[in-house]
Order: structure tokens, then sequence, then C-alpha cells
């Protein structure tokens, strides 16, 4: 045999064993290690054969731009599609907003599988679009300078700041990775408030570990507090699988808090070595708490399941059912104000994963909504958490880029608005509300304090009824003016961050307060 065709057999026998233990990492699920070997066979062979193991790579580990290209060069191989790949290739090209295209081929997927409700309400959803995009008014959605290069997900709120799971890489002895990458930790920011001229700004501080004490060896998960955050319900990894000893499976444990620290409770009773436990939710009496998993019996990949804290124990996990659950995966619950909030790439929504909100009824749930734009992008967005008020929180997003942490803020108000009031008046400071006299004919102007210039005047009828129109949030006063223009008063004015229902106000100015005008 020639030394040429030795050479040839090397070569043959090193794509085949690459392609081999490509297709290894891809039943065990490790789409990272099995989308580099598929892509080094494909270069060095010239061959098409792994163009669609490559694409359902990049799909699982969410990066739809490459997933969206080896499609393509797959159909642009003559490679005619399976059912579950035209409905995967219809969900990457909506999350890269390629949304007539998504259609096509969500209606190819449907002319093979039948009539598929949940493909139905995507294709529906992906028609009426704008109607998602209504009520992106009412949030601001703002990146956070505590992200690193890394992955930064799960945030949720904490003291006077937030605790989140990060891979950023730490000074270490042994590095922990988790194929090529670090594994995952807790870290914990706090609000700080710098003093910058005459306005306080407040930001996060740099983040710093948290509970290490109870990180396990390997991955860390999302944390859950409740009991006025003295206790936590928190995932790491578990054990080795007895029947597969290269898998540990993501594990519920609780924690009390003692002092500064954490001390490491009881398991969940549902823990397994066969499914993993993903990310929970508990109600803040401790007696409810939902969880996502993968395990047997489900509808789909993840699902969301329940359990009640009776007589001292956890009962058996109940599946929310197909109103909750779909074909694909729900995860990262989060509860408010008698609200669940979860994410989803099974209901349908702008791309990728999207948050979503159901109200809790005393019999079950009402009914299932987006949460619209700009909590959903047609990127992965997922892992809101919101306090109880559901005016603040945090979500994870990588709308740009990475996965990130982002601060929520909802139902903001918006501006210009129109303010209306009515003007009274009082002869002394101590005198009662019984005594307050309608102030007819008095002239009003709004003052900008940071930049000291009137930005809008407006007169009270005879009513005593005005209207001024607010430009943009700062800080005002307003200055009363007498009729005649002899004396003035000045009145402090403190507008809500949020939207109100109703924005009439009411005035009151003591008459022995006025000054004479200059």
């Amino acid at each position: 045999m020639s030394t040429a065709i030795r050479a040839q057999e090397t070569v043959f026998s090193f794509l085949k064993s690459d392609a081999a233990k490509a297709d290894d990492y891809y039943a065990a699920k490790n789409y990272r290690q099995a989308v580099r070997l598929y892509e080094t066979a494909t270069a060095n062979n010239n061959t098409d054969r792994y163009f669609l193991p490559i694409a359902r790579s990049y799909y699982f580990l969410h990066h739809y731009h490459e997933a969206v290209t080896w499609y393509a060069r797959a159909l642009d191989a003559k490679t005619v599609l399976p059912a579950d790949d035209l409905y995967r290739y219809a969900e990457s090209l909506s999350a890269m907003k390629h949304y007539d295209a998504a259609i096509q081929y969500y209606t190819q997927y449907q002319n093979l599988t039948g009539n598929d409700a949940l493909v139905l309400r995507k294709i529906w959803r992906l028609r009426n679009r704008e109607f998602l995009f209504e009520d992106s008014i009412h949030y601001t959605v703002k990146r956070l300078s505590t992200n690193s290069e890394a992955s930064d997900i799960c945030p949720v709120g904490f003291a006077n700041g937030f605790v989140f799971l990060s891979n950023r890489p730490r000074a270490e002895v042994v590095q922990q990775l988790d194929g090529t990458t670090p594994f995952f930790r807790l870290y914990r920011s706090d609000q700080r408030a710098d003093t910058v001229a005459e306005n306080v700004v407040l930001h996060y501080g740099t983040p710093g570990l948290f509970a290490g004490n109870l990180a396990a060896k390997f991955q860390s998960g999302p944390v859950s507090f409740f009991n006025n955050q003295k206790r936590m319900a928190y995932v790491t990894s578990g054990a080795l699988s007895p029947k597969d000893k290269t898998r540990r499976t993501l594990q519920l444990f609780f924690a009390d808090r003692e002092g500064d620290g954490w001390k490491a409770g009881s398991p969940f009773l549902y823990n397994s070595t066969e499914y993993s436990i993903h990310a929970t939710a508990v109600r803040e009496d401790g007696l409810l708490l939902y969880f996502s998993s993968d395990m047997p019996g489900g509808f789909g990949g993840k699902d969301l399941y329940s359990c009640a804290f009776v007589n001292g124990q956890w009962s058996k996990p109940v599946n929310l059912g197909d109103q909750i659950n779909t074909s694909g995966d729900e995860s990262y619950p989060a509860l408010v104000s008698g609200t669940l909030y979860f994410c989803s790439n099974g209901h349908a929504g702008l791309g990728g994963l999207d948050v979503f909100s159901v109200p809790l009824r005393p019999n079950g749930f009402g009914e299932v909504q987006n949460a619209g734009y700009p909590i959903n992008t047609n990127f992965d967005d997922f892992g809101l958490w919101l306090n109880e008020g559901g005016s603040n929180g945090f979500l994870t997003s990588n709308r740009e880029g990475s996965d990130d942490v982002f601060e929520v803020t909802v139902d903001l108000q918006t501006y210009p608005f129109l303010m209306t009031g009515i003007l009274k008046f009082k002869e002394q400071s101590w005198s009662d509300s019984d005594d307050l006299k309608i102030f007819a004919g008095a002239k009003l102007q709004l003052i900008d304090n940071l930049k000291n210039a009137v930005v809008q005047s407006a007169t009270a009828d005879q009513s005593g009824m005005f209207k001024l129109t607010i430009p943009y949030f700062t800080q005002y006063r307003i200055k009363v003016i007498a009729e005649g223009g002899a004396e003035e008063v000045y009145v402090s004015l403190d507008l809500s961050k949020r939207r109100t229902a109703d924005n009439t106000y009411e005035i009151v100015v003591v008459k022995n307060s006025f000054k004479k005008a200059n």
C-alpha cells in the first residue's frame, strides 16, 4: 500500500472518528462540542451530510443566526427538511425577525403535520405582531453596567440590590469548566448612591459572590427568596445519574438566612438523578411553589409544575396543564401579586424565548398573555422578576449579544401629559380643611427647578380650576401669583414616575405666606 493511500485512509479514519464523536456529543445534548466537530468534519471532508446536525445544534444553543445560515445551506444542497426541522427553521427565522419567511415555513410544517393549534396561534401572532407593541410606552428596559462578557442571567431582587447567576471567569487555582466555559455561580450587586452636582445618581455596585458556602462543585442555578427574604430555594447540580455516569441533574434545595450568611437546609422531596429542576418560584408564605422540570410525563421539553406545603411536607408535583405548558419549553416562573410570569418558546411570541403572564384564579388560570415589547424582542428574553408592587424588576435578554441583566421599570408616566387641578387657600396655616376656600383668578407658573425656568403658565378660573401641560419628568415647583400680581407664593410639585389613573391635583396655599412680588 502506498504512502499516499495510507495517508488518505488515516485522514478518512480521523474524519470518521471526529463525526462519531460529534454524534455522541449531540446525543448527550452537548451541542457546543458537537457543532465544533461537525463543522470541522464538514470543512475537511467537503460534505453536506452534517448541515442539518449543525443547524439543529445551533438551534438548541439558541444561536438563531447560525441556525438560519445552516438550514439555508441545507436547503441549497437540496436537503428535504423533516417536519421538526421545518418548525425549528421557522422558529429561528422568527427569532431573526424574518417574520414572513417564518410564516412560510410554519405553514409548510402545518401542511405536513395537520392543524397544530399552537403553530396556528404563532402564525396568527406573527401576522398581527403589531399588537405586541401597543403597550411599549409603559415599560423601560435598561442594560446594567454590572454585566460581563460572559452570561449573566436569572436576576432576583434581594435587599437593596439583586442576586444573579454568571459564568464569568474567576481567579481560581483550578478553574472549573462546563466544556469550555466556567460553571455558573451566584453573585450579588447592591444599589449605591453617588452625588453628582445637585442630583443623586443610583447605580449597582461591582458584583461579588453570594452564598459561597452553598455553591456546588459544578453548576449553581436560579434562586427564589421568601419569608421576608429569610429563606431561599436554590437550584444546584446533584449527584451523578446511576444510568449515565456523565450526567448530573439540577436539583432543588432550601436554605435559611443566618446573619449575613446562609445555612443549607433540606433537599426538595422530589429531586431526582433522572430529571432536572431548572428554576423555581416560592410564594412569600412558603406554602406554594412553582418549578420547571423535564420530568417524564410532561407536554414537551420543560414544563411548569406546582407543589403545596401541607402537614410539613411538599405535595406531589402537579403539571400546570396544556393551557400553560406546550410542546416547547416553559421555565423561569415568577410570582407577582396574584400573577404567574414564565418564559416559553412554545406560546406565540416575537421569536426565541418570550415572557408571558397568566392570572392565578381560585379554580385555575386566566388567559396567558405575551408581555409584549420591550420586555420581549425577537431574541431570547427570560427570567423576569418584579417587586411585589410590579413597578420595578429585572430581566435576562441576549438582545445586545450575550445573555445580560436588564433593569425593568413598569408603567411609567409618559410625557407630555395634561395635569388638571383646583386651587384653594386658607387664611392661616393652622386652619383645618373645613376652612378651605376657592382661589379664583390666580396665575400659576410651572417652573423647572433644575433649569430655574418657567415652562408653562395657566390661570385658575372662577371655580379655581386650572390646567397645566407637564412637558417632561424633572423636579418642578409652581409659582402662584395672586390676582393683580401684587403677591406670590411657591408650592412644590411631586410627580410620580408611575402612570396614575387620575392626574388631578389639589393645591392649597396659605394667604399669610404670600410675599410681595418683586
